[in-house]
């Protein structure tokens, strides 16, 4: 009678758990780690550093926060309604933790506008891009300032 060689259920463990974790990770279990448009958008908003805030406005010369949106999405195809209120109803909910560049972020700064009154585009590192407010031209926020940490209303993510 042949007795197990001492170790083999351990490789065999080894083995088979690393491999099985990469197929799951691959089916979307543990959630998505890249999204091309989604980079691409990011990428493109970068662009718009500096542009003067305009209420209302769609365009280089002045956006305001779902204007900046919508204008970045629309040049990779993406059609988004014009307000942040309406924007936060498109695409798929996206956990914070679960962020990637290109999400749409969204907070609640006004009690007027709806649950949703400010959108940006999440850019990675805890980092997005908006159109800020009146007198303001569009920058690089943190995620983490205590202003955005109490404002945070949810993400979504944008597919083509």
């Amino acid at each position: 009678m042949r007795t197990p060689r001492p170790g083999f259920s351990v490789l065999k463990f080894l083995i088979i758990l690393p491999t099985l974790l990469l197929f799951l990770s691959g089916c979307g279990l543990f959630g998505q780690r890249d999204n091309p448009l989604g980079r691409a958008a990011a990428k493109t908003s970068r662009q718009y550093l500096g542009v003067p805030y305009k209420l209302g406005g769609q365009s280089p010369s002045g956006f305001d926060c779902s204007g900046l949106t919508a204008y970045v999405y629309k040049r990779h195809g993406v059609s988004l309604p014009r307000t942040a209120d309406q924007q936060a109803q498109k695409g798929q909910y996206v956990k914070k933790r679960n962020l990637l560049p290109g999400d749409l972020v969204f907070f609640r700064t006004s009690r007027f506008f709806g649950p949703v009154s400010h959108v940006g585009i999440y850019l990675g590192h805890d980092q997005f891009i908006n159109a800020p407010g009146s007198g303001k031209k569009v920058a690089i926020a943190s995620l983490s300032t205590p202003y955005y940490q109490k404002y945070y209303h949810s993400a979504r993510r944008i597919r083509e």
